[in-house]
């Protein structure tokens, strides 16, 4: 029988939620000494997925953050509501489910001419979180977090997971509350809609207000990253925030407002994740009512503990006072920030 109650009530604290994020977690299996597959035969273990990237970030920060999603009821379920928890994220809109698994991916590392890269294995299909659907969004849990929210943060991973996902996401704005921002993250996977129409991308997007997106990603996907068409093509959109890959990203708004802010400097041990840690950086910077250049500081700074590491989450997040010295440095000072796994810039040294 498929059990789709909501967990016993699991909140870090009685906060209203700030922000909340709908999508899913999955396990990740890594060979031990970066061996390819076949020669493994022994794995590490760690937790991952867009959404949830973004939600233990912005809870490890300090902001009252919840994720919708659907687990299941399996000892990788419980793996990743430990992993939640200790992070602080309300997690009262998590379902379980008895029937479907929890997800799964593989990262290999493989040599190449232009060195070292990752490959990534997902073994998601029929997951517990493929079956968020609009009945998920519309749970108690569900509906408590979205109601207090400012910030409700999906990205197109989840319009592609199944057509339920989908269907769920093409629904938000008329699920979160009247003055909430609806943040969209891109994230346009080709092998996600192979063979498929991308309407329902297409509709999740024309909900946003805030929309993320890499400058290649945006030109392969809309065929161009042109603000003034973008904004003229979705109504709703008032910010636009470009990732220009390891050299700026910018913050467009409507009004033709601009900002631009260069990447840090950073020795990267891995790429993945950075993008989910960018949005959860910028994030905290608007729950914290920050300027657009402290949100693009922040973005980069989540980034950049991110690509230090191995794993797919930030090694480590910048508490309030960090925050603050990331948003006022000089812009000297910024542009000479170099970031690698013994050295973080704007921490203070004992």
């Amino acid at each position: 029988m498929n059990d789709d109650r909501p967990e016993e009530l699991e909140v870090a604290d009685d906060r209203p939620i700030a922000i909340t994020t709908i999508g899913e977690a999955m396990v990740v299996l890594f060979p031990e000494g970066q061996r390819p597959l076949a020669e493994a035969h022994e794995f590490g273990s760690d937790v991952g997925g867009a959404e949830f990237n973004v939600a233990t970030s912005l809870a490890r920060m300090g902001v009252a953050t919840a994720w919708i999603s659907r687990l299941g009821d399996d000892g990788f379920g419980d793996r990743i509501r430990a992993t939640a928890l200790e992070a602080g994220v309300d997690l009262r809109a998590v379902e379980l489910d008895s029937e479907r698994p929890t997800g799964l991916y593989v990262k290999e590392s493989l040599a190449g001419p232009d060195g070292a890269r990752t490959r990534m294995h997902y073994y998601r299909r029929e997951s517990a979180a493929s079956a968020i659907g609009p009945a998920t969004l519309d749970g108690e849990g569900a509906t408590q977090v979205m109601s207090t929210s400012s910030i409700v943060h999906t990205s197109g991973i989840t319009a592609a997971l199944s057509a339920s996902t989908a269907e769920a996401v093409a629904g938000l704005r008329e699920r979160v509350g009247p003055s909430a921002m609806v943040s969209v993250d891109l994230n346009y996977r080709p092998l996600l809609w192979r063979g498929r129409p991308t309407d329902a991308l297409d509709a999740l997007i024309a909900q946003a207000d805030t929309l993320f997106a890499g400058v290649d990603e945006a030109g392969v996907y809309f065929g161009h990253a042109e603000p003034d068409a973008l904004f003229a093509a979705h109504p709703h959109l008032d910010r636009l925030v470009l990732k220009d890959d390891d050299r700026a990203a910018s913050t467009l708004l409507r009004d033709g407002t601009t900002t631009h802010v260069p990447c840090l400097t950073v020795e990267v041990v891995e790429p993945v994740g950075a993008g989910d840690a960018f949005a959860a950086g910028y994030l905290a910077g608007l729950a914290e009512d920050r300027t657009d250049v402290a949100c693009l500081r922040l973005g980069h700074a989540l980034a950049a503990l991110t690509l230090i590491g191995a794993g797919d989450r930030p090694l480590t997040v910048p508490d309030p006072a960090e925050r603050d010295r990331i948003a006022e440095a000089p812009d000297a000072e910024w542009n000479g920030w170099r970031v690698h796994p013994g050295d973080i810039p704007w921490r203070s040294r004992a």
